[in-house]
């Protein structure tokens, strides 16, 4: 028999849970980290997953001052999270494909895990990154294997698992300007050889970066728009019960009382700050997500293993952002999320062959079921030119409350019971033709109910049509939203937070949003791998994916998204695993591509005739000498739309035109589709020097963009009179920090800076006269962006007992 080798033994510890240790005795040896993913749903060195998938451990996301999944953008390849305001959500694009939807109308096209537990809604997404084993990112079409809504990818968090065997801590402290303070702490307390606990905690926050310009009206200690207040908590009870049979209870606590982001001028006159605006609704975020979660494994006979996961969940919001920031002096825009609650629940079974013989398996049956009711309102209120002026001459505040002969208009939507039920059965399975090739082949279908009951839409009187100011002449719907005397209370401020909705008092009958839409769809997957060498892998495959139908205002429905995936990939080993070199090459065809945008003042969901993306993504890491360590990503990207008739709102506008009538339906066909650059990378390098009994660690991160298109919509040209608006042009950033451990590593102290040139760059573009109703003239356009956060510095100390 060969002796026991070093690389060995990190396997060996790996697959027994000990991923530290395996991590440690790789790079004593200066070799590159492994890292066991369960993608495939069984546990495997990401480097022997035939997939696209990223993977990092929780020291790996400190050292690159990541907490959610917004910061892990650099290190995954094509990744874009692109932060919104009313409703504490995000959107999250992988390749080039996301959704633009994140209300209780639509569903992520990447799809987010936490331990194996599918989170539905968006929100999910913003939860904080804390005491993990680790993250796995899959890209492409997970169809088979995670089913629906996961058309671009699935992000899995992998919270760290107790330990049987010892007690032991770790507690770290950040600190940094804006105010910002994050503390964590994590004890795993062992209760015998069989039970132990692990308990968990995270709180982070920090001031705001949008400042309150001259006219503000906000009320004295009003957060800025930028101020996070997270928190997080986990308790993880781990119970041995026999040899063969163990179960994992989970409850995950997570919460967001921030201000939440707001957009900012992408055109600032003269003199006016990027980073302020004249803001009169103060951004409020009262967030949280409770969830329980179970696993057990039972490993029933020597060829068979069988795992439950159970979950359910419970998400809380209310929130106020101010729609228009201001960028329309006078008018007031406030979107408020009166109450939501979103709760879920799923169950899954999987049975799986255990053993290492030739033929490898996995098959289930999936249940999940969501329960959504929420009440959304939109206010607008408008005062008059001379109102304006008078407010302006007389000090700092622009006090936006209309009175009679001015506009006074509002939305609400109300889903009482808006439902999904989900039910699909799926199977995997491979066999080993030789020691080189392996085939496989998995297939999914999944059946869903989706229906909204009793939802309703009102808008109070009319939804805005508001006159530009100077109108001599007002068109009826225009008239209706003018405060008369002695009226009802939408006429004295909109609906008002709180406010109880009636026909007397909007002035207006509802909507009705009653839908009820079922469907069922296959996805199959079928994979040949080759393995020249023991380090080197080569795959070959087609999958399939697709995403929900979507249920919109009015009870609109849309047809399902569908894809088709090609893709070649090979992982390598090199250098005596010194060197990990991966490439994946992919071609996805869509069909029916879901969109979403929004169409006078509402958000609509439709379908684009289809797509195509294509690219090349690899990702590196080496360490040519010990001390060394140099990683990154690059990403060669195509996405486009296919032929689609479609007409261009946006210069549509700007030419005075309007879509339906005067404006041209044109093919767009070719036109780019959003967070799509030709070509992205990033670069990290870092070097230990021995210092004062210890290593001092220097680190560099650069990430590169070429220029990519970034609003909504299928057009991805200027727009007239407004050139780059709806781009992000080619940028760098850079973020740099200094490490400092101790030879006994009993403590780890760091000074970091992020975006460290203080770079601006947009996540999302919107013309602002056409989101809110803007009283603008019919050319007249205003854009804003999400941008993304500036400079930050900050130190972090850290240890473990």
């Amino acid at each position: 028999m060969k002796k026991l080798n070093k690389t060995t033994l990190a396997l060996c510890l790996a697959a027994l849970g000990g991923e530290a240790a395996a991590q440690a005795a790789a790079q004593d040896a200066g070799m590159m980290e492994r890292i066991v993913v369960t993608a495939n749903r069984r546990d495997q060195l990401v480097q022997d997953t035939p997939l696209a998938v990223s993977a990092f451990t929780q020291e790996t996301l400190q050292n690159n001052q990541v907490k959610d999944l917004a910061s892990l953008t650099a290190l995954v390849p094509s990744l874009v999270v692109e932060p919104h305001s009313d409703s504490g959500g995000v959107h999250v694009y992988l390749r080039g494909v996301g959704s633009a939807n994140h209300t209780e109308l639509g569903d992520p096209a990447v799809a987010f895990y936490v331990d194996g537990i599918y989170l539905p809604r968006p929100q999910g997404a913003t939860a904080l990154m804390y005491d993990l084993a680790h993250v796995e990112v899959a890209r492409g079409p997970q169809g088979t294997l995670s089913g629906r809504n996961a058309t671009a990818g699935a992000v899995n968090l992998v919270s760290a698992a107790p330990n049987t065997t010892k007690t032991m801590g770790a507690v770290s402290v950040t600190a940094g300007d804006y105010h910002r303070i994050q503390a964590q702490g994590m004890i795993n307390i062992p209760f015998g050889d069989n039970l132990a606990l692990r308990v968990a905690a995270i709180k982070d926050s920090h001031d705001g970066y949008v400042d309150f310009a001259r006219g503000s009206n906000v009320p004295p200690g009003a957060d800025k728009y930028g101020a996070q207040d997270q928190a997080g908590a986990r308790a993880t009870l781990l119970w041995k019960i026999t040899p063969a049979l163990r179960a994992t209870f989970i409850a995950d606590y997570y919460e967001d009382k921030g201000a939440g982001n707001v957009y900012l001028a992408q055109e600032p006159v003269a003199g006016q700050d990027r980073w302020s605006a004249v803001i009169d609704t103060p951004g409020t975020l009262d967030q949280s997500i409770m969830t329980y979660k179970t696993k057990w494994n039972w490993a029933a006979t020597d060829w068979l293993d069988v795992q439950y996961l159970g979950s359910w969940s419970r998400l809380k919001r209310s929130n106020a952002s101010d729609a228009d920031a201001g960028l329309y002096l006078g008018f007031k825009a406030e979107n408020r999320t009166e109450w939501g609650q979103f709760d879920s629940h799923s169950n899954e079974l999987q049975l799986r062959s255990a053993g290492a013989g030739p033929v490898q398996w996995v098959a289930g049956l999936f249940e999940f079921g969501e329960k959504n009711r929420i009440r959304f309102d939109i206010d607008r209120s408008q005062i008059s030119e001379a109102a304006l002026r008078q407010d302006l001459a007389a000090g700092n505040v622009i006090f936006v409350r209309p009175t009679v002969g001015e506009y006074a208009s509002a939305m609400s939507f109300i889903q009482g019971d808006r439902q999904l039920k989900s039910k699909a059965v799926f199977a995997q399975g491979s066999y080993d033709v030789n020691e080189q090739y392996k085939v496989t082949a998995g297939a999914r279908y999944t059946k869903d109910h989706k229906f909204d009951r009793g939802g309703q839409n009102w808008a109070c009187p009319n939804w805005p049509d508001n006159a530009p100011r100077g109108a001599a002449v007002l068109t009826p719907n225009q008239l209706a939203q003018l405060v008369t005397p002695g009226t009802g209370l939408i006429n004295t401020h909109n609906i008002g937070p709180g406010g109880a909705v009636t026909v007397a008092g909007c002035g207006n009958t509802p909507g009705d949003n009653t839908a009820d839409l079922e469907y069922g769809q296959a996805t199959w997957l079928g994979r040949v791998e080759y393995k020249p060498a023991r380090d080197i892998l080569a795959f070959a495959s087609v999958t399939t994916g697709f995403h929900s139908p979507a249920i919109g205002d009015g009870g609109a429905t849309t047809k399902p998204e569908k894809l088709t995936s090609y893709e070649l990939g090979f992982k390598s080993d090199l250098l005596n695993r010194t060197l990990t070199l991966n490439l994946d090459a992919f071609w996805m065809k869509y069909k029916d591509k879901l969109e979403s945008q929004v169409v006078n003042n509402t958000l609509q969901n439709f379908n684009a005739a289809g797509a195509t993306v294509k690219g090349i993504e690899a990702e590196f890491a080496w360490r040519p000498v010990p001390a060394a360590r140099i990683s990154g990503n690059a990403t060669w990207l195509r996405a486009a739309y296919d032929s689609f008739l479609s007409c261009d709102i946006d210069a549509a506008r700007a030419n005075g035109q309007v879509c339906g009538t005067t404006a041209p339906t044109e093919d767009v066909g070719g036109s780019v589709l959003k967070h799509a650059p030709r070509f992205a990378t990033t670069v990290m390098g870092e070097y230990d020097f021995a210092v004062a009994g210890g290593r001092l660690t220097p680190r560099l991160q650069a990430h590169y963009e070429t220029k990519a298109f970034i609003a909504a919509g299928a057009f991805s040209r200027d727009v007239p009179g407004h050139p780059g608006v709806k781009q992000q042009p080619a940028y760098t950033t850079l973020d740099v920090s200094l490490r400092y451990e101790p030879a006994n590593k009993a403590y780890t102290a760091e000074l970091f800076v992020n975006n460290a040139t203080d770079k601006e760059v947009k996540y999302d573009a919107v013309e602002v006269c056409t989101q809110v109703g803007a009283p603008c003239q019919p050319n007249q356009q205003i854009w804003a962006a999400y941008y993304n956060q500036p400079r930050t510095l900050g130190a972090r100390l850290s240890m473990k007992f």
